[in-house]
C-alpha cells in the first residue's frame, strides 16, 4: 500500500469515527503528517523512511517499520508496520475515548478550539495543513 492509500484508509476510518483531521503531505518526501482534533489527540506520521530524530509523532505507521513498538521518553509513542493500520486506529479512538473520559466532552472539545485558534497563523504544518472533510453525500 502507497502512503497515500494508507493515509485515505486511515482519514476514512477517523472521519467516521467523528474526528477533526489536518493534513499535510511533504514536499521532498512521501510523508503525510494528519494532526487529530487540533493537536488534543497527538498526530500521526505516515512515511516509508525514518524520520528525523527531534520530530516525534505519537503515532507512526510505515512500510519501513517492521514490527509494534512502544517508545517513551517524555511521551508514550506507537510504531505500526502498514499491515496493523486497524490495530493503530483501535488504539487512536481508545485514546481519544480516555481523554473524554478524563476531561469531559465540553472540555476537550475546548481544548479543540483553544488549540485552533492558539495555533492556526503559525507557520509549518498550521499554516500549509489542509483541513479534511468529510464527503457530502445527497
Amino acid at each position: 500500500m502507497t502512503e497515500k492509500e494508507l493515509a485515505s484508509y486511515i482519514i476514512e476510518n477517523l472521519l467516521a469515527a467523528d474526528f477533526v483531521i489536518q493534513r499535510y503531505d511533504a514536499y521532498s518526501t512521501n510523508s503525510i503528517y494528519l494532526k487529530l482534533d487540533y493537536g488534543v489527540m497527538n498526530s500521526i506520521r505516515i512515511s516509508n523512511h525514518t524520520g528525523k530524530q527531534y520530530l516525534k509523532y505519537r503515532y507512526n505507521i510505515g512500510s519501513n517499520i517492521k514490527k509494534f513498538q512502544n517508545k517513551i521518553d517524555k511521551y508514550p509513542r506507537f510504531y505500526y508496520p502498514e499491515k496493523q493500520v486497524d490495530k493503530m486506529l483501535d488504539k487512536i479512538i481508545s485514546d481519544r475515548d480516555e481523554k473524554i473520559r478524563k476531561y469531559g466532552n465540553l472540555r476537550y472539545h475546548f481544548y479543540m478550539g483553544e488549540n485552533k485558534t492558539k495555533n492556526s497563523e503559525k507557520a509549518g504544518f498550521w499554516k500549509q495543513a489542509k483541513l479534511v472533510e468529510k464527503e457530502k453525500t445527497v
